[in-house]
């Protein structure tokens, strides 16, 4: 659901490899202000943890 938050239509969303939903994922997470460390594979928190 968080593709389709970020305006992907449902179908294309649900039409993804695991992958490349989980890629997109990550990118609009990024644009909307998050950072994801790709080391750890997790979300970095504000504080830099």
């Amino acid at each position: 659901m968080a593709l389709v938050k970020s305006g992907v239509p449902f179908e294309v969303a649900m039409a993804l490899e695991d992958h490349e939903r989980r890629g997109l994922i990550v990118i609009f997470g990024e644009l909307d202000g998050g950072r994801f460390d790709w080391d750890r594979m997790k979300w970095v928190d504000s504080d830099g943890s």
